[in-house]
């Protein structure tokens, strides 16, 4: 009977797949746009972050630069993506355990809800108002054990989990039965700790500065993510309707919440691209001498800021690091905001000298010796030079 109302994957495939063709033009259309759309938004975050977005408009002439940087965006998305929903998957392959009816899988869904939520809030309220208080190992015992109580409770007050249970292990009390529910158990508290990579990731990606208040939007905004990243394994479950249909339920709602991701944490989406700006090299993370256009003068720039000084020809010489290079637009910074944080960017980027790459000499950097850092070696080389001298003289006089 399953069946008959379950056609095969490969009737489902041909199926779409001839769809598919029949709409081929429309298709590729809209994808066309969709892609121009994200790469152009993407861009738009990236001038955005540091402060520069009048940059973007002349940016958008490169249609070429701006292909490859989806490309490159579209990789990251997919990796942020994977990391927020792992918790889900991990929980999807605990619930599969527990039965094979749609009927049982749906039941085992709905009661070990309780066991994640109780090991996530632990691991959240660890990890932001207890980090300074207690270890590493501590903060996992204490995740692991509120992890397993809620299970045990669940198990305790749950006649309908503990039917579930023997139905898979057996009806008697047996070593089985144990091994399985300890089984059972690792799995959900590999589900919490799996949530360490997403809060990881909204730490890596915040933007604001470090407070009371934000400390609280962060820890609420992790436990909120690694609960809703529960929901397309949770509907999976617990929709009726065939496999394909549960599978494009819980598809949307994964892209919904990933969405909506983005919109709430701040920094999320520029975290993307400044990632993406980093792998392209339109953001530099060194400095270089540039040898600027000769309608720039040394009146136009602080020297110590710049570290400026006059070329052979008579044009200016800097020490500064590109923070961004798209088709026909440089934005040169000093050397001294190379290690500002991206929360730090839009104060001073205005500082930053806009030009053509075809307008700028790019020089490798010179490396030399430092007085105050190490001056013995410009002792010894001195000494050098020095016993060089009197030798050559010495010679001479001998002549």
């Amino acid at each position: 009977m399953s069946s008959l109302t379950t056609p095969s994957f490969s009737i489902v495939f041909t199926q779409y797949l001839r769809r598919v063709l029949h709409h081929w033009t429309p298709i590729t259309v809209v994808l066309a746009f969709a892609g121009t759309t994200l790469g152009a938004l993407n861009l738009y975050l990236y001038t955005q972050v540091i402060g520069r977005p009048d940059l973007f408009l002349l940016a958008l002439d490169s249609r070429a630069s701006l292909a490859a940087w989806l490309f490159i965006v579209l990789p990251i998305l997919a990796g942020y993506l994977f990391i927020l929903t792992s918790s889900g998957l991990l929980y999807g392959g605990c619930v599969s355990m527990l039965g094979r009816r749609r009927r049982h899988l749906g039941q085992a869904a709905q009661r070990l809800l309780l066991p994640v939520i109780a090991g996530s809030l632990a691991l959240v309220v660890l990890i932001f108002f207890f980090s300074d208080r207690l270890g590493a190992s501590e903060s996992v015992a204490i995740v692991v054990m509120a992890t397993v109580l809620g299970l045990v409770v669940t198990y305790a007050l749950s006649t309908r989990f503990r039917l579930l249970v023997a139905l898979v292990a057996g009806r008697e009390r047996s070593w089985s039965k144990l091994f399985f529910l300890c089984y059972v158990a690792m799995l959900l508290v590999c589900t919490v700790l799996a949530a360490t990579f997403s809060i990881s990731l909204i730490l890596q990606s915040y933007i604001g500065e470090d407070t009371s208040d934000s400390v609280r939007f962060v820890a609420t905004l992790s436990f909120f993510t690694q609960v809703l990243s529960l929901a397309p394994a949770f509907l999976f479950f617990t929709v009726r309707g065939s496999l394909y249909r549960r599978l494009a339920i819980g598809f949307m709602v994964a892209m919904l919440l990933f969405l909506a991701f983005f919109l709430v944490a701040r920094g999320a989406a520029s975290s993307v691209s400044y990632a993406a700006a980093g792998k392209l090299e339109l953001r530099q993370t060194f400095t270089a001498r540039f040898v600027l256009p000769s309608r720039i003068g040394l009146d136009d720039l602080d020297s110590l800021v710049w570290n400026t000084r006059l070329a052979r020809d008579g044009r200016i010489e800097v020490v500064a690091y590109q923070l961004f290079e798209f088709g026909n637009v440089l934005l040169l910074c000093p050397g001294s905001l190379l290690k500002s944080g991206l929360h730090r960017l839009p104060r001073y980027s205005r500082q930053c000298l806009k030009t053509s790459p075809e307008e700028v000499d790019r020089k490798p950097f010179r490396f030399g010796y430092s007085r105050t850092r190490d001056p013995v070696l410009w002792r010894a080389h001195a000494d050098r030079l020095a016993g060089r001298d009197t030798a050559f003289r010495t010679e001479a006089v001998a002549r």
